[in-house]
């Protein structure tokens, strides 16, 4: 959730309950390798379209996610740098599931965490590595979150911590370098990554006396961060001795690497992004670019009624009809406290 300002991700239960399971033309069953089609709507947006598809696949014997978790995923990716542990796998995960052809490969993207019991035992609060498969176990000493990198054509390994990866390094060794705007450094993984400077955000936790404050970094292009002594995402405006963020209009203004730097965010993709402050998750009080100002949240329940899913479409409430989409119809489950809604094949 973002708030504006001025010029200054649970494991998800089925609940049943269903609408609309009468059949449709172009309707499939969603079993196997099938995967689920959304015949015949040439105005259904292609986003709207994969995310029904996904939560499609994964009603057979997956967990859907709805479809505000899968559309605001595209928010959630300039924060990948920054994000570590489940809210890592989140991401990557559903970039997996996206990038998927068929509903087995989308639910191979994130394996069943009962067969993740065991390893977790004495790892709690840990993230490791179970072959290919990146597990998060809890303080408890269960399994939270899991993601198999091979899905993805990668690799896990644990460095400093676990991680998917394709290009090994190792953290606090290999040289971090600069191609264009990029920074390519070594995560702590240990595998190489590609960090896109204009778009990404990094983060800081200042403790002064107002108590901890966050702070969001959002540069401009790769360089020398003065402030880290080594490279990284830096601005590229007047100099700054200390960490700030603020909100010109829609323009998100940091200090990033010693440099102010400036993000249009009415420029970005998606569309009609403000700037404002995170009020939720783990980058409360990071000023970032996302929608503000919406007559719906997309944290919000979603509903299902008659066919059709009720739901936040970015900025403002929707619905879409799954009959006429391909298929039989509407269901809701649980993800924590959210009640979500999805297209049954």
């Amino acid at each position: 959730m973002l708030a504006a300002c001025g010029d200054s991700g649970d494991g998800g239960e089925t609940t049943g309950t269903s609408d609309g399971a009468g059949s449709s033309g172009g309707s499939s069953s969603g079993s196997g390798t099938d995967t689920p089609t959304t015949g015949g709507v040439p105005e259904l947006d292609p986003r709207l379209a994969e995310c029904l598809r996904i939560n499609a696949c994964e009603a057979d014997g997956g967990a859907p996610m709805g479809l505000q978790a899968c559309l605001g995923h595209v928010l959630d990716v300039p924060w990948s740098w920054a994000a570590t542990g489940g809210a890592r796998i989140d991401i990557e995960a559903m970039s997996c599931k996206l990038a998927a052809a068929d509903c087995a490969a989308v639910r191979a993207c994130t394996p069943p965490l009962a067969g993740f019991v065991d390893a977790c035992k004495d790892k709690a609060g840990t993230g490791l590595c179970v072959g290919d498969q990146w597990v998060v176990c809890d303080d408890l000493g269960a399994p939270l979150t899991a993601i198999d990198c091979a899905a993805e054509g990668l690799a896990c390994k644990v460095d400093i911590w676990a991680g998917c990866g394709q290009e090994p390094c190792q953290y606090g060794v290999t040289e971090p370098s600069c191609d264009g705007d990029v920074l390519v450094e070594c995560a702590p993984s240990g595998f190489m990554q590609r960090v896109d400077c204009p778009t990404q955000y990094n983060y800081v936790k200042v403790s002064g006396k107002g108590g901890e404050e966050t702070y969001s970094i959002a540069g401009e292009t790769c360089g020398l961060d003065v402030m880290r002594g080594a490279l990284g995402c830096i601005g590229t405006g007047e100099v700054c001795d200390f960490f700030s963020q603020a909100c010109d209009g829609a323009v998100l203004e940091t200090c990033a690497g010693g440099k102010l730097a400036r993000r249009d965010c009415a420029a970005l993709e998606p569309g009609g992004q403000g700037c404002g402050f995170l009020q939720s998750g783990p980058f409360a009080g990071a000023a970032s670019c996302g929608l503000v100002d919406g007559a719906c949240d997309l944290g919000a329940d979603e509903s299902c009624a008659g066919g059709q899913i009720g739901f936040c479409d970015w900025k403002t409430p929707g619905t879409v009809d799954c009959l006429a989409a391909g298929y039989s119809g509407c269901s809701t489950a649980k993800q924590g406290p959210r009640t979500v809604a999805y297209c049954t094949p």
